[in-house]
């Protein structure tokens, strides 16, 4: 519980000029009148108190290009290809998991937001979609590494941060890979710094990282106002909206044509392009009557999500090879980089169809646990 008078005896047993003591307990006490949920953090040093993180290592990160706070892997897309992945260093990683739980996950999102956030699924979202006459789908264009820190920056300062304290959260929250050109804009951060009026100065503005615990919450904070323009636009067409991440989805049971779903595509899409957001017009689909309908990879085209044939297929024949020719053999087959690589995502196909189909999931697994691995997770 907050105490201004265990807050000044603490600050006076520690030397801290009183006035200073004083002034921090009544900035203390104005934010939390304010914003009563949220923990208040005053300076970059006070955030380093709250979460045990040395102060040297915050300011460095916030100073820096943040490339060294991260490694980089490449994984496996479901729909093909591969996806970067950014991993934070465990310092960075344990304070931007402190500002999920602590900051961002008491921040209200938009109810057509169906990922990241409590008791939330790919199922869930499917089902908004089931027995659709008409779909429209839409993907976003690399979703996490365009939204910028200046977005992040507003985020934090509706929360009532200070502008400073909420420069340095974005930093904390966002990377800047030294090899990209999108990171490497002539674009210029000043803040000011109230009490010795120097300035950070950055050149070059940094992302939302794919890896980060914080990149998620944020995402979704930062789409709200989007979400309910996108919402409208749905509401007046007569049609369901959700957004997964990066996929958005339309859908209605009633009757519709393919000009007013052209309509709705070039109307999302300016709205996201106003946000720096792009659409990928490969992804795009337009699925009238009798078409498949498929969301999130699962068949709603029924009274509740399916597993589809694909998806069924490509287990098979994962589980068929692997009994056949072995883990090693498959993995170099079909270009894992490592065994464990390979383990994991079977695995991930296998618990994926148990939150679809329970009684089918159970019979591949008992064909995936027959199978002879040689494992080394540290690989």
């Amino acid at each position: 519980m907050w105490s201004p008078q265990r807050y000044r005896e603490l600050g006076l047993e520690k030397g801290v000029d009183p006035e200073v003591v004083d002034r921090s307990a009544e900035a203390i006490s104005d934010f939390l009148d304010s914003y009563a949920t949220l923990p208040p953090i005053l300076t970059l040093g006070h955030l380093a108190a709250r979460t045990g993180i040395p102060y040297y290592k915050l300011r460095k990160i916030v100073v820096g290009q943040r490339t060294l706070e991260y490694q980089y892997f490449w994984i496996r897309k479901r729909s093909g290809g591969r996806r970067l992945i950014s991993v934070p260093e465990p310092d960075l990683m344990h304070i931007q998991r402190w500002i999920a739980g602590h900051l961002l996950a008491r921040q209200p999102v938009h109810r057509a937001s169906a990922a990241f956030r409590p008791k939330a699924s790919i199922s869930k979202c499917a089902r908004q979609h089931c027995e659709a006459r008409w779909l429209i789908k839409l993907d976003i264009s690399g979703f996490f590494g365009s939204i910028s820190e200046i977005q992040v920056y507003r985020v934090f300062r509706r929360m009532g941060y200070a502008p400073l304290v909420a420069f340095e959260l974005a930093r904390l929250c966002t990377h800047a890979p030294a090899n990209s050109k999108r990171y490497q804009q002539d674009s210029k951060w000043l803040v000011r710094k109230c009490e010795s009026r120097k300035f950070y100065t950055q050149w070059g503005i940094g992302y939302l990282p794919q890896g980060a615990p914080s990149s998620p919450m944020l995402s979704n904070l930062i789409m709200v106002e989007a979400d309910k323009k996108i919402a409208k636009l749905a509401t007046n067409q007569g049609l369901t909206y959700t957004r997964y991440s990066d996929d958005i989805t339309f859908s209605t049971t009633r009757g519709y044509d393919r000009e007013r779903a052209k309509k709705i595509v070039r109307d999302t899409t300016a709205i996201l392009r106003r946000m720096g957001l792009a659409v990928n017009d490969k992804k795009t689909r337009i699925i009238p009557p009798g078409g498949r309908k498929i969301v999130l990879g699962l068949l709603v085209d029924g009274s509740h999500p399916k597993l589809t044939r694909d998806f069924r297929d490509r287990l098979r024949q994962h589980l068929y090879y692997l009994q056949k020719f072995g883990p090693e053999a498959h993995q170099l087959e079909r270009g894992f980089d490592t065994v464990s690589g390979l383990y994991r995502h079977v695995r991930g196909l296998i618990d994926f169809a148990k939150s679809i189909d329970a009684n089918y999931a159970a019979r591949v697994q008992k064909k995936f646990e027959a199978i002879k691995w040689s494992l080394d997770f540290s690989d």
